[in-house]
């Protein structure tokens, strides 16, 4: 869910499409990347004895950098790969130079928390712009605030599902697990958020005429050509 955002967001401050075919290949190719990513990080994290790397919005997080990427790029106005590539060496280079990484770790937690205050803001600034492009129409609008519900409730209300599997009588230890992954998930802000939204998305009707947000270039193009199409012959004729 989040990687999807992140790499709208990106796309956007990069000023690529951000609908169509090839920004559909993008969400696929980095959600595959991901799924690959998470998959080899949790088999070489376990050898290592060291938790998996996830696409988290945490600064110590290897991956924080596609979270924050969109927000860099905004800053500096540079959207070149080449310039992630060699950010992904610096990265693998201080991971194994001690030296170079002990002097990052030494910069203060001011400067630090300065820093990161504001690319989380820009964060949030590429997410309102990629919430700009919806039609907000009514059925819009009730997934979005119904999603903003949960999103916004699991921070002010750590408790909301604490006691949700309370009534279950003597779990066993493989039950109790499944019911504390249950209750994890949904005291996640961002995962509630976007598991309500997609299941309201899908079960939820469309009004009548109304299309889709992003079919909407692909579709209003191909009647453009149709129209186009039907007017050549009658214009030849005149």
């Amino acid at each position: 869910i989040e990687a999807i955002g992140d790499i709208t967001a990106s796309d956007e401050v990069s000023r690529v499409d951000v609908r169509g075919l090839e920004f559909d290949s993008r969400v696929q190719g980095g959600v595959l990347s991901d799924a690959l990513s998470d998959a080899l990080g949790g088999f070489f994290s376990a050898l290592f004895t060291v938790t998996p790397l996830l696409i988290f919005a945490q600064v110590t997080n290897f991956w924080n950098l596609l979270l924050l990427n969109n927000g860099v790029i905004a800053i500096t106005r540079c959207a070149n790969r080449a310039a992630g590539r060699w950010c992904c060496v610096f990265l693998i280079l201080f991971g194994i130079l001690g030296k170079i990484s002990g002097a990052l770790l030494a910069i203060p937690n001011s400067v630090l928390g300065g820093v990161t205050t504001f690319l989380f803001a820009s964060v949030a600034v590429s997410g309102l712009r990629v919430l700009s492009f919806a039609q907000y129409t009514r059925r819009d609008r009730f997934v979005l605030a119904a999603a903003l519900s949960f999103g916004i409730g699991d921070p002010l209300v750590p408790q909301l599902f604490t006691h949700l599997f309370d009534r279950v009588k003597n779990p066993n230890s493989a039950l109790q697990g499944f019911f504390d992954s249950i209750t994890i998930v949904l005291s996640t802000p961002f995962l509630a958020a976007g598991i309500v939204g997609v299941i309201l998305n899908i079960i939820l009707p469309r009004e009548p005429g109304e299309r889709s947000t992003i079919n909407d270039d692909t579709e209003g193009g191909d009647d453009a050509e149709k129209q186009l199409q039907l007017e050549e012959p009658a214009r030849s004729d005149g």
